[in-house]
């Protein structure tokens, strides 16, 4: 009986440890998420301003949307290898 219970709280502190990185990932990439999003609202607001505007700025019109993709893809990628890192790092 005692091994069953050890197993199943096993279970559950390596389910909450998964829980725990997923939640740190999703919100690493958030956070590279609004900041593509801001640099890609600075593009678009430079674009406009200047009377010719950018030179390839106008090739997408959408910077910060495409930006926040791929910062979010980014964050996301960064904090898996970190984590992959972390959990290959000799002890």
């Amino acid at each position: 009986m005692d091994a069953a219970r050890d197993g199943g709280t096993n279970r559950e502190v390596v389910m909450r440890n998964w829980r725990r990185h997923v939640r740190g990932t999703f919100g690493t990439a958030l956070k590279w998420a609004a900041a593509g999003a801001l640099v890609g609202a600075a593009v678009e607001v430079v674009n406009d301003l200047l009377p010719r505007g950018l030179p390839m700025a106008s090739l997408v019109d959408i910077w910060p949307a495409v930006l926040a993709v791929a910062g979010f893809l980014g964050g996301a990628c960064a904090s898996a290898l970190l984590r992959l890192a972390e959990e290959l790092r000799p002890r």
